[in-house]
């Protein structure tokens, strides 16, 4: 790095030229910064950030103006990237809020989840003819259509209804007593 405008000079002068940098650029950054953000202490912690930053590339600066320009880019990229997390940190904030004040509360979404998976799980201990049954009077076919469809007579079709009603009826009675109580 022998273009560094730092590079030649003892570790004291190096001391010195940084220390003359913080003082000649540490005020103008901080007004810099205010422009995107209006609180003191995130304006020092980020102005002490890029301080820190230069520190650790002053041997890449030719002159005074590529570490001054580097400077003002660290605040400006660190203030916009501090807007930006505001802005998705309050979105969320917004997104949680309206949910919970929405119709569907968090606690109504777990409920209907947790009732739908009992109810796969007793529809799916019913026998396979109640199961095509149900499935097909879900679809909204007739009793007829059933019938046809699957070879069978209509008083069986209604056989496999009525069994597949009264065997979830019962099988989810303790769901249904619960959901009358709520």
């Amino acid at each position: 790095m022998q273009n560094s405008f730092v590079s030649h000079l003892p570790d004291k002068d190096k001391e010195k030229t940084f220390r003359y940098l913080y003082e000649k650029y540490m005020v103008p950054l901080r007004y810099f910064a205010i422009k995107y953000i209006n609180n003191q202490s995130i304006i020092s912690d980020i102005v002490q950030d890029a301080f820190v930053r230069l520190w650790e590339k002053i041997l890449q600066f030719k002159d005074e103006n590529e570490a001054k320009a580097f400077l003002y880019k660290v605040v400006q990229n660190a203030c916009i990237d501090l807007i930006r997390h505001q802005e998705v940190a309050q979105k969320y904030v917004k997104h949680v809020i309206s949910e919970n004040t929405e119709e569907k509360s968090f606690l109504d979404n777990m409920l209907e989840s947790e009732i739908f998976q009992a109810l796969r799980t007793v529809f799916n201990e019913l026998p396979p003819a109640c199961k095509e049954v149900y499935l097909l009077s879900l679809q909204g076919k007739s009793h007829e259509e059933i019938s046809l469809q699957m070879n069978i007579t209509i008083n069986t079709v209604k056989k496999h209804k009525n069994n597949a009603n009264h065997y979830m009826r019962e099988r989810l009675k303790y769901l249904l007593s619960i959901l009358t109580w709520i």
